[in-house]
């Protein structure tokens, strides 16, 4: 997973990192109106996001969050450890 502060625009869709309460979060943006955005959690049942805090700034954002894509014929050496 990377990281960077170069995200413009916001796009509904899109993982970000929000600080609220003084905390860094991971969220998905749901919806963006104006200079808000409505962010939810990939966990619905246990994340803290917008159904619980509200419509956050847009400057609430602090970066974009994204997983770089393997090439199709490097994709089935790597393994996933839980």
């Amino acid at each position: 997973m990377l990281a960077t502060g170069l995200f413009r625009p916001v796009v509904p869709g899109q993982v970000f990192i929000v600080v609220h309460d003084g905390l860094e979060k991971i969220k998905r943006v749901q919806e963006v109106k104006g200079s808000q955005v409505f962010v939810i959690g990939d966990n619905p049942q246990a994340s803290v996001d917008s159904r619980s805090f509200g419509w956050l700034p847009v400057d609430s954002i602090v970066a974009k969050v994204f997983w770089p894509r393997m090439p199709e014929d490097k994709a089935s050496y790597c393994r996933l450890a839980l």
